[in-house]
């Protein structure tokens, strides 16, 4: 088992020291480390709300790069994006910013054009660029609709009101329907016959065509006929004419029965439009039901105020995020090794709330200290106990820019810590101090966490360094960490997704 001095400990802590030491000043300096694969291009958008620095860069689905910088010009945000070497993007390409299910991150998705366009130069612009209208311009769209239904039901409140109203609106519906099932009736009913009427009127037309020179003559040869028929029957005509005359009088008498009928129902009419006016003015003066959910004003404010309450929870559903993740760490001097499995419940990007379930082999260790007289020698001895491999913590945090408080139970205790991010969170330096213990001294972390990836992280310190109970140790650990349905990607990653 590797044992070390306490001159080496110190000898140790004081090079994790020196290690961040040096980080922050590269990070103050600007100097970075190795030199990144691929290409930069940039594109210009009106907004990128809710899209972070690393995000995912993709096309049809695949990820070509990442999202490497974010800043503003000419009051555009100005999007950086490090695009793979070997993938080649078109200056015919459309970047559209989408999100990955409701609660997923958001990520630029680059839509291919022409397969024959030329590709884009290193460090150019992408200017096509296609936007979604957000939660906020539809809420001020839909309030605009809601003003516009509220004017077109102010119209139908001047027609419905009161039960009166509702009446002669009922009694005009009745009226309507039985008109169209009457004419539909007789739509019906000479349905066929019109049929058989356009066939013969279209054999006939084609009779006429070839027969025509046939019956001109025909014709002209009735008409001589006619002639002679007439000059031999004038009196017989002379007594239809006088027939046609008496048909003619009681088409007369009929066309006046028709007036009077028209007469008697014109102001059943008037009567109807005078009861249409006064179902307007009542609805207008805020009478009957229908009057009052026109002209009642709290309708509209509770009508805004749902769909603020809307937008609002549905900003509160996107900006939230869950984190979980595992590591472990080895301690040396106890030659065994420290396992959390964690989750981070983030609603906002300043503020999250951290569960964690710890297995630590060594437990949690009690001394009691014993007095045994043998004649008249008195020996004293301190004996250790070990209970609770299984530890939880729960923490809340609050993040001041780079630097992250939190507190609450830590390992079954109470306790508090800082976190201090370097590097754009690449880099974190942690605090911890907690089982404030007063038979010992109270149980201090330091350590330092490099993020390898977006998945996989490392990590290394020193544990429990002011410990009375000989349990202080330098550890060092790796671990992983996803977000949402970031495990998924991971399983495609790694090989072929099988689906039912």
């Amino acid at each position: 088992m590797l044992k070390f001095s306490p001159e080496a400990k110190v000898g140790i802590f004081v090079l994790i020291g020196i290690i961040l030491l040096v980080y922050m000043s590269l990070r103050v300096g600007g100097i970075q480390f190795g030199r990144p694969e691929g290409y930069e291009i940039y594109i210009r958008f009106d907004s990128v709300a809710g899209l972070d620095r690393d995000a995912s860069v993709r096309v049809a689905g695949v990820e070509v790069g990442r999202v490497k910088d974010i800043a503003l010009q000419n009051n555009k945000a100005k999007v950086v994006l490090r695009i793979h070497p070997d993938v080649k993007i078109g200056k015919d390409f459309t970047a559209v910013l989408k999100t990955k299910g409701l609660l997923g991150e958001r990520y630029v998705e680059l839509i291919p054009g022409s397969p024959n366009a030329a590709s884009i130069e290193i460090g150019g612009e992408l200017t096509r660029i296609n936007t979604y209208t957000d939660m906020d311009k539809l809420i001020t769209i839909l309030s605009d609709v809601a003003i516009d239904i509220k004017k077109v039901s102010g119209s139908l409140a001047n027609v419905l009101g009161g039960k009166e109203g509702e009446a002669n609106l009922r009694n005009i519906v009745t009226n309507i329907e039985d008109i169209t099932e009457r004419l539909d009736n007789i739509v019906r009913a000479n349905d066929e016959k019109f049929g058989r009427m356009m066939t013969n009127f279209e054999a006939f037309s084609g009779v006429l065509k070839e027969k025509g020179p046939e019956i001109a003559d025909g014709l002209k040869a009735v008409t001589d006929n006619l002639n002679q028929i007439i000059a031999e029957n004038r009196g017989t005509i002379k007594e239809g004419f006088g027939n046609l005359k008496e048909a003619t009088t009681k088409l007369g008498e009929t066309m006046d029965t028709i007036n009077r009928l028209a007469k008697n129902v014109e102001p059943k009419i008037d009567d109807s439009i005078n009861s249409i006016n006064s179902v307007v003015k009542k609805i207008d003066k805020g009478e009957g039901t229908l009057g009052k959910l026109v002209n009642d004003a709290t309708i509209h404010d509770n009508f805004n105020k749902t769909l603020t309450g809307i937008n609002s929870y549905l900003g509160r559903v996107e900006s939230f995020k869950a984190f979980i993740g595992y590591r472990g760490e080895y301690l040396f001097d106890g030659s065994n090794t420290k396992s959390y499995l964690s989750l981070r419940l983030q609603p906002k990007a300043d503020k999250y709330y951290l569960i964690e379930a710890i297995h630590d082999p060594a437990g949690r260790r009690t001394t009691e200290t014993r007095e045994t007289t043998v004649g008249t020698t008195t020996t004293t001895t301190k004996e250790v106990k070990t209970a609770d491999s299984l530890k939880f913590s729960i923490q809340v945090a609050k993040r001041f820019k780079d630097l992250v408080l939190r507190g609450g139970i830590i390992e079954s205790t109470g306790g508090a810590g800082m976190d201090y991010y370097m590097f754009k969170d690449r880099l974190k330096f942690t605090f911890e101090a907690f089982d404030f213990d007063t038979k010992r001294n109270p149980h201090l972390k330091a350590g330092l966490t490099y993020n390898l990836n977006k998945y996989f992280f490392i990590v290394g310190g020193y544990d429990d360094f002011v410990s009375t109970l000989k349990l202080s140790s330098p550890y060092l650990g790796i671990g992983l960490h996803f977000e949402d349905e970031d495990i998924k990607y991971l399983l495609s990653s790694a090989g072929p997704v099988i689906t039912k």
